[in-house]
């Protein structure tokens, strides 16, 4: 009975979304976009395209038939923010091409489909009717961040060149986003609020029911990367925190749109409603707004072009020796430090909690479930993945070193360290990343444990979080019990102090 009521529901918002559809749709590439390369073009969709995915955000999100999965995301919220302080305030980067209004609200833009900030797009009042406006996220909403070669001056007013396009935004609230519309006592309030900034739980919206915000990928370094054998007629690179996306860039890519709402009413709400797959053929013959393959093709181009940011100015090459020999006797059976692999320093397998239950890092993150068989994204894992976590060995993927030096906060969870100040110039950057890769081979660190703030019904104040949110909502049963953020990865904390300099000077210059 429940199913057949949660699709009667999805029914009505289809029928909704199919008298509505014409009011917002994706938009397309200019005709003069032909003469571009694919890696223009590319980067063109990287930037602006929605795929249609504001109609679940105006549609569905603000009028779940779930209270508790009814949420209205501040969007508007951001817009509004005066220009001089949206940064300061949301960790969002605003559009260079913009300028303040001095009316208020929203920039004034020369595209029509600039929200003001990079990645909103704006896309008109809400086909809801009910006043509000309708926005939709592209992949540099939360991908592009602040190039950490050239940072701008003033971070609420940045130029294109102080932007790295792939990088992903270090700085973004997007627990303050997610909450914005929520009262401060509301439990879900209390979950967002402990998510770090440059980290979002990508399960959120079709929950595992599990908490665990991972930090946003940076993308560099594809043509040095090693693929693996999935099962299709070539051999694919490995993306997911835990090797999950590991059916090539234009399949992850499909999950992450499908993730934020593309084509919502044709082939996502049954299976969201049902809790069975997505299947993607029958989205791409049921969607107009699916993704072709062309626009896949040309984003994996534009992002097989951009190489690891690297430290300015001239390093000792007698501690850079020293420091790679270091590196070679203790990190690189992971770190794979050979061949084109040198580039990236990471060898992408996935490495089981259960080889070395010490140093494991937080569990939660490896814990999620929507890529198993039969669950929501089934369809975006290979057989070599649901093989994987059949036999229990469920864990991480070894991220690579390369450019390490201009992506702190480390591990998964952006829990080891502390992000630079955005205009920070390349030194005093790196100075960030000294400090956290001396906590990072330390044995000895403080417990991070996000905690409730203040009593809720039944649950006392200081309550581990995930015996909150990471729990069976039939069951209550705790799915996740590793309540320490910032645990594990304790390799290269018993090196003599010189080696750990030497090792985090060679790494430096990585």
């Amino acid at each position: 009975m429940r199913k057949l009521h949660a699709i009667v529901i999805v029914v009505a918002f289809s029928l909704i979304a199919c008298q509505l559809g014409e009011e917002i749709g994706s938009p397309d590439l200019a005709d003069e976009s032909q003469a571009l390369t694919a890696e223009e073009r590319g980067r063109d969709i990287w930037f602006n395209n929605t795929y249609g995915g504001e109609k679940f955000f105006s549609l569905v999100l603000p009028y779940h038939p779930d209270p508790l999965r009814r949420i209205r995301i501040g969007f508007q919220a951001v817009i509004d923010t005066p220009r001089s302080i949206r940064f300061d305030t949301w960790g969002v980067i605003n559009d260079p091409d913009c300028v303040a209004n001095p009316a208020g609200g929203m920039d004034l833009c020369d595209d029509p489909e600039s929200s003001g900030v990079v990645g909103m797009r704006f896309k008109g009042p809400s086909p809801a009717g009910d006043g509000t406006m309708a926005y939709g996220s592209s992949c540099a909403a939360c991908h592009a961040g602040f190039d950490p070669v050239n940072p701008p001056d003033d971070p609420n007013e940045p130029e294109w060149d102080n932007i790295h396009a792939t990088i992903g935004n270090q700085y973004i609230d997007f627990g303050a986003i997610f909450g914005a519309n929520l009262a401060p006592t509301d439990v879900r309030a209390m979950m967002f609020a402990a998510w770090p900034n440059g980290a979002v739980d990508t399960s959120l919206l079709f929950s595992d029911n599990i908490m665990n915000p991972g930090t946003v990928t940076a993308f560099w370094e594809h043509p040095n990367r090693p693929t693996f054998d999935v099962g299709l007629d070539e051999r694919k690179l490995r993306n997911g925190q835990s090797g999950d996306d590991d059916l090539g860039g234009d399949i992850a890519a499909l999950r992450v749109y499908t993730n934020i709402g593309v084509c919502f009413f044709e082939c996502v709400a049954v299976p969201a409603a049902t809790g069975t797959p997505i299947d993607i053929d029958t989205c791409r013959a049921a969607c107009p707004d699916f993704p072709p393959q062309q626009d896949l093709d040309d984003m994996g181009a534009f992002l097989a072009s951009h190489v690891r940011p690297r430290l300015p100015g001239k390093k000792s090459r007698v501690l850079s020796a020293i420091g790679r020999v270091v590196f070679d006797h203790n990190c690189a059976s992971c770190h794979k430090n050979t061949g084109d692999q040198r580039h990236v320093l990471s060898n992408d397998e996935v490495i089981p909690l259960a080889v070395d239950p010490d140093n494991n890092t937080n569990a939660c993150r490896a814990l999620g479930s929507n890529f198993e068989e039969g669950n929501i994204w089934a369809q975006f894992s290979s057989d070599v993945y649901k093989a994987r976590i059949a036999a229990g060995d469920r864990g991480y993927r070894v991220m690579p070193l390369g450019g390490v030096w201009s992506t702190v906060p480390f591990l998964h969870n952006q829990s080891i360290g502390t992000v630079a100040p955005a205009a920070a110039s390349p030194w005093e950057r790196a100075s960030y990343y000294w400090d956290a890769m001396d906590e990072l081979l330390s044995a000895e660190r403080t417990p991070k444990i996000n905690v409730t703030p203040i009593a809720l019904p039944g649950i006392p104040a200081g309550t581990p979080l995930h015996y909150v949110f990471s729990r069976n909502p039939t069951t209550g049963e705790v799915l996740c019990t590793d309540i320490v953020e910032n645990r594990g990865h304790h390799y290269g904390s018993s090196l003599h102090s010189w080696q750990k300099f030497m090792l985090k000077y060679y790494l430096m210059w990585q």
